[in-house]
Parts: C-alpha cells; structure tokens; sequence
C-alpha cells in the first residue's frame, strides 16, 4: 500500500527492514506492475485526448 500510494522505494525498503530495495521490489514487484499498467493506462487516454481521437 505504501508503494501505492506514492511512497518510494528505498522508503518503503527501510521502513520494512529489508537488506536492499532490491529484495523489497521481488517482494512487491506485482504491485509496481499494477502501477506500470495504470500508468500506461492514463498515458494512452492523455495522448487519446490530444490527438483528437
């Protein structure tokens, strides 16, 4: 959730204890897939959007 909402890694990485951010993104690395997706997501309706389509 932390990373959801905007928190960035290397935070949540020692708010959690983990050794690296690394081991913190295989943990919760869906969840920046999820973000990825929305982001792509809310790019295409802005390039939607300006390109009249």
């Amino acid at each position: 959730m932390a990373i959801q909402s905007g928190d960035d890694i290397k935070t949540v990485q020692e708010n959690l204890g983990h050794a690296t951010a690394a081991f913190t993104l295989d943990v919760y690395g869906h969840v920046t897939a999820q973000m990825k997706q929305a982001s792509a997501d809310r790019m295409e309706k802005k390039i939607q959007a300006v390109s009249g389509l």
